[in-house]
Parts: structure tokens; sequence; C-alpha cells
């Protein structure tokens, strides 16, 4: 398996380092499993999206059979995070945050290893047996079928996607390139990004394939950017003496730029925002127009990264 790891981690990055994947997250990806169950369970509004639709399914699926003990002990687990963590957003939650952190240890590691509250680590070293017998080869086979699959475009086009992004956020990428959590399932959007360089990217989720999947790992690193971009926007607020930044503006930024990069390579690609008609919505609509008339020229070439975002500001 460590060789099989090494392999994968080699053929993604290929000569520039672009992305590296952890396909073993043993506990990151019981975490995940146990936390869109947990939601399900409280019936958060979110359950019925395509990337974790599934997870009911699969659980039942894995529990035919299991004896009455261990099929208690694992209902336990997940109606512990149904009455806590799986209440909390996976990307805005700084406590739920900080548990996702705790759960990048090496996939071999006892739930000892974790730095979580006791009743957190009692309701891991429970369902974990059980998970690690019923779900975690399949879900772990995956995770290295999504890894290949993205070696093969970044080898192919993650050079020109990152050199865009690049020139477009006028930022350098990591040496190391930056690394992403492999999951089978990681919350309704099907990938995230958080504070401290947590990338995580479902692969059982449809969305996250092919061109789709080029566009959601660059898109979650950009959001590693987020800060800089507000700054920068912040400051030419003042300077221009224009309305402060919008919430959600850098996000919008993020929508677009990561599409216009995957378009770079793949010309017929369908970004995100437009599949999922996230441009038509009251919120991240509002943002296109000026994108439109403002961003694009600059992704051309037909203007300066300041004067685009002030005019993205005065719109």
């Amino acid at each position: 398996m460590k060789l099989l790891i090494v392999t994968l981690l080699l053929a993604a990055q290929g000569s520039s380092s672009i992305f590296r994947f952890e396909a073993d997250g043993f506990w990151l990806n019981l975490h995940h499993f146990l936390y869109v169950l947990g939601r399900a369970q409280a019936g958060m509004p979110d359950i019925k999206r395509r990337a974790v639709a599934n997870a009911p399914f699969d659980q039942a699926e894995g529990m035919k059979g299991l004896n009455e003990a261990d099929r208690r002990a694992w209902q336990e687990a997940v109606t512990f995070y149904a009455g806590g963590l799986s209440k909390q957003d996976a990307v805005f939650t700084q406590s739920l945050i900080a548990v996702t952190h705790a759960m990048r240890v090496p996939p071999a590691a006892s739930a000892k290893a974790l730095k979580v509250k006791p009743d957190l680590m009692a309701a891991l070293e429970k369902a974990a047996p059980i998970y690690r017998r019923l779900w975690w080869p399949s879900q772990e086979q995956a995770n290295h079928a999504r890894v290949r699959e993205y070696s093969r475009l970044l080898e192919q086009h993650g050079n020109k996607v990152r050199d865009y992004l690049t020139r477009a956020y006028q930022v350098e990428w990591p040496k190391g390139g930056f690394l992403v959590n492999v999951s089978g399932y990681t919350n309704w959007a099907g990938a995230y990004s958080t504070a401290g360089d947590l990338i995580v990217i479902s692969s059982l989720d449809e969305d996250t394939t092919g061109s789709l999947g080029l566009e959601s790992i660059f898109h979650e690193a950009l959001h590693q950017w987020d800060e800089e971009m507000m700054a920068r926007l912040s400051r030419l607020s003042k300077e221009h003496q224009t309305a402060p930044p919008r919430e959600g503006i850098t996000h919008a930024l993020i929508w677009y730029s990561a599409a216009e990069a995957v378009k770079s390579a793949f010309p017929d690609h369908v970004g995100y925002a437009e599949r999922l008609g996230m441009w038509k919505q009251k919120v991240n609509g509002s943002f296109k127009p000026s994108l439109d008339a403002h961003w694009k020229p600059y992704l051309d070439g037909k203007s300066t990264l300041d004067a685009a975002l002030v005019g993205l500001l005065k719109s």
C-alpha cells in the first residue's frame, strides 16, 4: 500500500508539484461518513444534494447482516454526530474544522492519536472496526481511482490551468503543491476548503470527475488565497472610495476564474456555476454582469488586476 501511495503522489505531482493527494486517510474518511449520515439523521436541509444523497443507502446496504451489538454501536456513533457535529458547517464552524484537522493522522493510528474530546474519541473508537470492515475497502478503492484520474488530468493539463490562475491572481503557487485529502463523502458540495491548508474532495461524487473535477480541485485551492484577495479588494475600496467589498465577492471570483482556467484546456467545458444555475441565483447572479464586464477582459489580457477589481467594486 505504501508503494502505491508514493506512486500516486509522484504521478499527480508530475514535474511541477501542483497537487499532492492523501487517499488513505482512514479517520478523515470515517469522520466525514459519520458527519454526512448524522446530517441525514438530523434532517438537515442539504441531505438530498447529489454529493451526499447516497450515503444513507450505502449505510443500509453495509449494515445488512450486522449483529445487534455492532448495529447498536454504529448507530450510536451516527446519533452522536447527529446531535452535535453534523449540525455544524464543515466550512465555517471553527470547532468542526478543528476536529477535521485532528483526523489527519496516519491511517494505522489508533483513535487515541486523535486530539479530540473523549466523547468523540469513544464514538469513533466504537465505529472504526465496523467502518473498516464494511465501508472502508470500497471507499478507499474509490479514493485511489479518483487520484489516478486526477493524476492523468494534471499530467496533461495541470500546468496550463495553474499558470492561468497564478497569472490571474498574481500569486505564486506553493512550491510543494497543495495537499488534497480525498474522502468518500465530504459535505453537500462534494468538496470544500478551509483555513489551515485543509482541502477535501469526494471520490464518490460524480461532479468531481473529468473537467468538473479539475475545476473543483483548482477551485478549492483558490480559496486558500481568499484572505489575500479580500485584503487587496479592501485596500482598493479605500483608495478609490467605493463601497466595501460585498459578501461573496471572492467566491464569485473563484467560480468565474476556475471555470475560465479549465476552459483554456477544455474549450467545451461548462463551469460549475453555470451548470448548477448559480449565476441565476440572487446573490451569486448579482456578480455575473460585472464579472463579464470587468473580470473577463482582465483574464483576456485587456486590463490590469487593480482596474478589474475596482470595476467590480464600483458595479
